[in-house]
């Protein structure tokens, strides 16, 4: 084991106050440079770069010229300012430098294979790369800045909540297999041949029974697992600050949560968001934004379409006619058109028309149609359209969600810019693709007092007490007041299809603890990752998780998922189970 000298102050924090000190450094090589008979390095730790100086009549010059990048040192050496001429005003420490006197040599480095330093050309790295070499990718400013972040996040949000008289409260990660409208992560039991554990998609039972025991005011950060199909921003792995209240109101969990919000930006970002958050109810949102997480920083509001527009497109009777028209911005057409082609969903068996007009080009799929367009919409030079024709909900929804990727697109609001509100007012339930009735949210969720006789006439018509807290066109959290009556709660899970056998395998345990006093209780679940990456400006989690998962659930740097070892499947003997 090499002994050296410990570190008695960050690389970052020296200034000319340290002049004339001596003091001992511990990091990592970041550049060597050599002029004449000096050289010199920077030596960096996680607070930033400091310059040391060797000279030539250093004992520890010949040592130094074999220091390459990231070598791991420790450095002990005098604090001295810089000659005016010498001095860097583009660093932190750029007014003074450190005479070495001590050098120890802890570890050497091969050349990393990622240009972690160099900020165009890391802009051309491959995700698949920076992922594989994830410990080194970490060590950029901006990575470790995000996680700085988020953990100063997490201690304002943590010390919020505990000033307000809630208990942090850990609830099992391995727990019954409760679907809540993912595939669960299942965990074969070696004890118990035959039988799974499954990893929790939420904390949402267990934070209702921490209701039915007392405790009154919960919080968890939450660790939470989902086998979902790959897309581009999902992990299976991630993590929510999870929040239930007793003898609540939608009122008070909303209210709680504002002051929360307000407070992690005051002291985070030095931002200030509005009191109270605006609010829209579903089918305001759906009207005029075409979605339920608008990115209301910007207008362009979605429109119904006229009869004249219907009869251009020959839209069936009772298909819905919405459109989306905006200005390119400088944008190229093709480029425009290549953006909304890559965009538009069709699912639901919605049809989508675009027109982009430019000084000598006019790019459409309506064919024939095209300069009939133009005029109905009224469309000048310079500016687009997108219609979309079929359902209601599905076709404002892919409008809604082009509204948001545009105003990224396009730069129409503003990076630094923060706008949150409440969604509110959600339906209880909807149709699923092929047209069964699912919970909008989760089966937990209360609907409106007022609306409970609806429940056996027009079920698709109640309104739910549920909110979702939105941010620049993300949710960023969703929650509701919970249902708390076990003849309610099992006559919502029979509307859902559930059998009683299946509604008392399941969810027995809850059924029975409704019976035991449980009072009036909500909550929400706050996505920490995706807020932390829009407080961040980034459009992937991924830049704010340490270790995730890429676009396809793997781990390029782990290799995981990978085969276990032989004899540990013959130990759980799900092989011989399963077949």
């Amino acid at each position: 084991m090499v002994t050296f000298p410990k570190r008695t102050h960050w690389c970052g924090e020296l200034r000319k106050e340290h002049v004339g000190s001596e003091v001992v450094l511990n990091g990592w090589v970041h550049t060597v440079r050599k002029v004449g008979k000096i050289s010199f390095v920077l030596v960096r730790d996680r607070t930033g770069v400091v310059q040391v100086v060797v000279s030539s009549r250093s004992p520890y010059y010949e040592v130094a010229e074999t220091l390459t990048p990231e070598a791991v040192v420790a450095v002990r050496g005098v604090v001295r300012a810089r000659p005016p001429s010498q001095v860097n005003p583009e660093l932190p420490t750029g007014e003074i430098e450190v005479e070495l006197r001590e050098l120890v040599i802890l570890n050497r480095a091969k050349p990393i294979p990622i240009p972690i330093f160099d900020a165009e050309l890391m802009k051309t790295t491959s995700e698949t790369l920076r992922l594989k070499y994830r410990y080194l990718d970490l060590r950029r400013p901006e990575m470790q800045r995000n996680l700085f972040f988020r953990a100063e996040l997490v201690r304002v949000l943590r010390n919020s909540l505990d000033s307000r008289g809630f208990i942090e409260v850990e609830t099992p990660y391995l727990a019954r297999s409760t679907p809540e409208g993912a595939r669960d992560f299942l965990v074969p039991s070696r004890l118990y041949p035959g039988k799974f554990y499954a990893l929790t998609q939420s904390p949402q039972l267990f934070k209702q029974l921490l209701m039915i025991a007392g405790f009154e005011r919960y919080y968890q950060f939450a660790r939470c697992f989902r086998d979902e199909d790959p897309r581009a921003d999902r992990q299976p792995e991630f993590t929510q600050l999870d929040i239930e209240m007793s003898f609540v109101t939608r009122e008070d969990v909303m209210s709680l949560v504002e002051d929360l919000m307000r407070e992690a930006f005051s002291k985070t970002l030095k931002k200030e968001l509005p009191d109270p958050l605006p609010r829209l109810t579903y089918s305001e949102a759906l009207k005029k934004y075409g979605i339920d997480k608008p990115d209301i920083r910007f207008e362009n509001f979605i429109e119904d379409g006229d009869e004249n527009l219907r009869t251009a497109l020959n839209a069936e009777s009772g298909k819905a006619v919405r459109l989306l028209r905006f200005e390119l911005r400088g944008r190229g057409p093709e480029a425009v058109k290549e953006f909304i082609e890559g965009v538009l969903s069709h699912e639901g068996g919605v049809k989508h028309y675009y027109v982009v007009r430019s000084e000598n080009t006019l790019l459409s799929n309506a064919e024939g149609v095209e300069a009939e367009l133009v005029r109905l919409l009224d469309l000048g030079v310079g500016e687009a359209a997108v219609i979309s024709v079929g359902n209601y909900v599905k076709a404002s929804e892919a409008l809604g969600a082009l509204r948001n990727s545009l105003g990224r697109y396009l730069e129409l609001a503003r990076r630094d810019e923060y706008a949150m509100l409440w969604v509110i007012d959600f339906p209880l339930f909807e149709l699923n693709e092929e047209g069964v009735m699912v919970s909008m949210h989760h089966p937990f969720t209360a609907p409106k007092p007022e609306d409970i006789s609806k429940l056996d006439t027009d079920p698709l018509n109640v309104t739910a007490l549920s909110y979702d807290l939105v941010l620049n066109g993300y949710e960023v959290g969703g929650g509701s007041i919970r249902i708390n009556n076990r003849g309610l709660q099992e006559k919502i899970l029979r509307m859902l299809g559930l059998t009683a056998e299946e509604m008392y395998d399941r969810y027995g345990f809850l059924l029975e603890a409704l019976e035991y006093g449980a009072p009036p209780h909500g909550g929400i679940a706050i996505g920490l990752d995706r807020l932390v990456a829009v407080m961040l400006g980034h459009e992937s989690i991924r830049e704010v998780i340490a270790f995730p998962k890429n676009k396809e659930m793997m781990d390029p740097m782990t290799g995981a998922p990978g085969k276990p070892p032989e004899e540990h499947l013959r130990e759980i003997k799900w092989l011989k189970i399963i077949s």
